[in-house]
């Protein structure tokens, strides 16, 4: 950029230099931070982060706006408004929050992890999720971290004696996110509660519905509906071996012959995905699989929505997609839940994913149902923020995203072409 030699230059007169001014000020409008929250409209060549002022004096939010890509059918915030002025209504998103009260450390892979922070950016996100009066909030699971179990050793502050480690960071979450009253908080669960709690607590502290299936086994799914669209929450550790009894549960023996056959470092490193390779590093035991029950009550509940005219959004803690996440995230048997879903793609709209921390989002190529894994808190550094909105419009979906969860546009134009009888073809745009 041109700049004038001071040594040369005659100062400005005032006027001169507000017109001056004015003109800079219109030529360069992103150079501008705002304080009313995402900016309505980016031109596509904008991939950097925008950052934007909060409400609060000590944090910033951070934004990122997508361009589109051929893979990916995504498009910028500004090339879509939603074919409608305002949006039906709003919906709030989180993944693995995963709170312990323990200094800041490292996952098993480096990966820095704030786990103080995390806290409080479930609050500030509960806080948005307020003032932005969202009718319902997705919690998608890992609300806090196995850590949890050992305090001391990882560097908190001792516990008086008796008290429970685990429920009491599930109730300071739970606190923090009580700053968001407007509507449900819909929750589903991860391998870090089950690394805290038996799935009865974490029923009564989540209000999931677990049921008891015939062979025994509490397995939490369920489904939630409102303004014509309904929210499916999978238990992706329906068949798993975490917090499964040896010698009674029959779940717990499906998951053992599961990872017997395909893990060779089960049973005594069970976690370890040594010698696999691609999908199959999915064998691990921090996840699981869904049962054939709840693949059969998937499979109705689905009818009923198509028999209603309803659009869905699939929830797990896991992702169901290959590309849609690190494959060594995704549910043991995916095939046959992806199945499911395509059955069913003229009323799903999207599957929302947690657990794989870094995101990532695929659309089905098969189907055209959207696969969108969301970034985690835990991994956001002081005082970075990271949540969603979706609004929800006619046409489509658009996700705005803070701090690592990048603001996403999902279109509708699947369904169209299921209803139609049509293959779906995805629009691939040139680049």
């Amino acid at each position: 950029m041109f700049l004038p030699n001071p040594k040369t230059t005659k100062p400005l007169p005032t006027i001169q230099f507000w017109l001056l001014l004015l003109t800079f000020v219109c030529l360069h409008p992103t150079n501008i931070t705002t304080t009313s929250g995402l900016q309505p409209s980016i031109p596509t060549s904008m991939r950097q982060s925008i950052k934007l002022n909060s409400n609060d004096s000590d944090e910033r939010r951070m934004t990122r706006f997508e361009s589109p890509t051929p893979s990916l059918s995504q498009t910028s915030l500004g090339e879509s408004d939603g074919g409608s002025a305002e949006p039906k209504f709003k919906f709030g998103v989180i993944a693995d929050i995963q709170y312990a009260p323990i200094p800041d450390g490292y996952s098993f892979a480096g990966a820095l992890r704030y786990y103080r922070h995390s806290l409080h950016v479930a609050r500030h996100a509960a806080q948005h999720f307020e003032s932005e009066a969202v009718d319902l909030v997705l919690n998608l699971g890992d609300i806090i971290d196995g850590k949890c179990q050992d305090i001391v050793k990882h560097g908190g502050d001792p516990l008086p004696e008796g008290a429970d480690p685990g429920l009491l960071a599930v109730d300071d979450v739970l606190e923090a996110l009580k700053m968001y009253q407007q509507g449900p908080v819909l929750h589903t669960y991860g391998n870090h509660e089950l690394y805290n709690l038996d799935r009865n607590e974490i029923g009564k502290k989540l209000n999931i519905p677990f049921h008891k299936e015939p062979c025994g086994d509490l397995v939490g799914y369920y489904s939630h509906a409102h303004r014509g669209v309904r929210f499916v929450v999978i238990d992706s550790y329906d068949v798993a071996i975490m917090q499964r009894c040896k010698s009674t549960s029959e779940k717990y023996k499906e998951a053992s012959n599961i990872l017997a056959r395909e893990n060779p470092n089960f049973p005594h490193n069970g976690n370890s995905g040594e010698g696999l390779e691609d999908e199959n590093r999915r064998f691990v035991e921090f996840n699981g699989g869904v049962g054939a029950p709840q693949l059969e009550w998937l499979r109705e509940t689905l009818l009923l929505s198509r028999e209603a005219d309803e659009k869905v959004v699939i929830i797990s803690h896991q992702p169901i997609l290959p590309g849609s996440s690190s494959s060594v995230c995704l549910i043991w048997n995916y095939e046959e839940v992806l199945a499911v879903l395509r059955e069913f793609k003229d009323v799903i709209v999207l599957s929302l994913a947690g657990h794989a921390h870094k995101g990532g989002y695929k659309r089905d190529d098969r189907s055209g149902i959207h696969f969108k894994t969301v970034e985690c808190v835990l991994e956001s550094p002081p005082p970075q923020t990271t949540f969603g909105v979706v609004e929800w419009y006619d046409d489509c979906l658009v996700l705005h995203g803070y701090g690592d969860c990048p603001t996403t546009h999902f279109d509708f134009e699947h369904l169209a072409a299921a209803k139609e009888g049509a293959v779906f073809k995805p629009n691939v745009l040139a680049i």
